[in-house]
């Protein structure tokens, strides 16, 4: 699916009440909102939709490594962050189909 011109971006409030329910506390991180735009874009490409909806379907031991290979490139994520991240793909993928 190509982003079109037509196609709205989902907005910053119905993201936060999203995430605020997901999480049961209010959301306030200033780049979920980007990320879930970069999520949008990327899941364009049929086959990075693929590897974003896989993510999703992680088990708690997925989980933990994904956050191994994550912290060999350098980025530390916390359980949380993990967590976070996955629901950004949720919600960004259910917006698209």
């Amino acid at each position: 699916m190509k982003w079109s011109v037509t196609m709205k971006k989902p907005t910053k409030k119905s993201f936060y009440e999203y995430m605020s329910l997901r999480f049961k506390t209010k959301y306030r991180d200033p780049d979920g909102y980007l990320t879930l735009i970069d999520v949008i874009q990327e899941a364009q490409d049929e086959s990075k939709f693929m590897d974003l909806a896989e993510l999703t379907l992680m088990s708690k031991a997925d989980r933990l490594i994904y956050r191994n290979a994550m912290a060999n490139l350098l980025v530390e994520l916390t359980p949380a962050q993990v967590d976070e991240y996955l629901a950004i793909v949720e919600y960004g993928l259910e917006y698209i189909t």
